[in-house]
Order: C-alpha cells, then sequence, then structure tokens
C-alpha cells in the first residue's frame, strides 16, 4: 500500500510552486505538473489540480493582504514547514526507526486545509519577524533531506504541458 506525502512537505512544495510561478514566465499548471509527477513517484498519487489550487490560494491571500514581498513569505513559510514542528520545536528528518519522509497512512490534506494554514502564518509572520527565513538558506541545507534538497531545482518548462498527451 503506498503512503501518502506527509502534510509539511506537501504545504512547502505548494509554497515553493507558488514561489517559482511569480519569478516565471511559465503558467502555474505547469508547475504543479511537474510537482505532482515528483512526488507521485515516491507517494500515493498527489493530483495537479491539488497543488495548483492550494499555490492559487496560497497568491489570492498574499494579493488580498497586498504582500509586497510574496516570494519571501513563501519561502518564510516553506523554511517553517520543513524545520519545524506545528508546536514549533525542531523537525528532525531522520529518526532512529524512521523517516518524516517515510509518508503517512492517511491523506491528512487538501486544498481547504492548506490555505487555511497558511493564511494565519502570513499574519503571524507580519507581526513576528523571527519566522522569516533566514537570507541564506536554502532547500539545499535540510538536514537529512535526501531527494527533497532537490525540489527548487526541478527543471519546469513549457513541454511538461505536452506530458499528459501519451
Amino acid at each position: 500500500m503506498s503512503k501518502f506525502c506527509p502534510e509539511w512537505l506537501v504545504s512547502a512544495t505548494v509554497a515553493l510552486v507558488a514561489q517559482r510561478y511569480l519569478a516565471s514566465p511559465l503558467e502555474l499548471n505547469l508547475f504543479a505538473r511537474k510537482y505532482a509527477q515528483t512526488l507521485s513517484e515516491r507517494y500515493a498519487d498527489i493530483r495537479p489540480d491539488m497543488i495548483e489550487q492550494s499555490a492559487e490560494g496560497f497568491l489570492r491571500v498574499l494579493f488580498e493582504a497586498g504582500a509586497e514581498d510574496a516570494e519571501s513569505v513563501l519561502h518564510s513559510y516553506a523554511f517553517g514547514r520543513i524545520t519545524r514542528l506545528e508546536n514549533g520545536e525542531p523537525r528532525r528528518i531522520k529518526g532512529m526507526f524512521s523517516s518524516a519522509l517515510d509518508g503517512t497512512r492517511t491523506e491528512d490534506y487538501n486544498v481547504e486545509q492548506l490555505i487555511k494554514a497558511f493564511r494565519p502564518f502570513f499574519f503571524l509572520l507580519r507581526s513576528k519577524p523571527s519566522l522569516t527565513a533566514p537570507s541564506t538558506w536554502t532547500w539545499k541545507q535540510i538536514e537529512d533531506g535526501e531527494w527533497v534538497t532537490d525540489l527548487p531545482n526541478i527543471e519546469v518548462s513549457l513541454l511538461d504541458g505536452f506530458s499528459d498527451l501519451n
């Protein structure tokens, strides 16, 4: 039985998709397809529309609030989801007998939940700048991150829009 992608990794990936979209001339659905495909190689099928709708929701929150530093907010959100547990404790990817990348038995997220978790982070970030990712932090610095460290470097192109035609 396939395991589901952990919610914290889906959230961080959605933030990365939105961030890359803002810095690119490519359409959001191309990023969503590519990242859904990448995550689905390791976990139960992840729908591109779920990633795309979640990223749109993140961007809508930022737009409606008039965020001037959207890329930084998205980067900080991914940083927080990757490096900290919900209670604020540091996240350890590798445990003695398991890994946080092992996956979960149930899919404990959907579009609404992902957006609902992002919204308070954005407003909390305004009043608590300590949640901002260090300017030098990159995904490459994820300790025991294995394949996750390469997510920002996934090549996305116009040709990815034709992958479903085969």
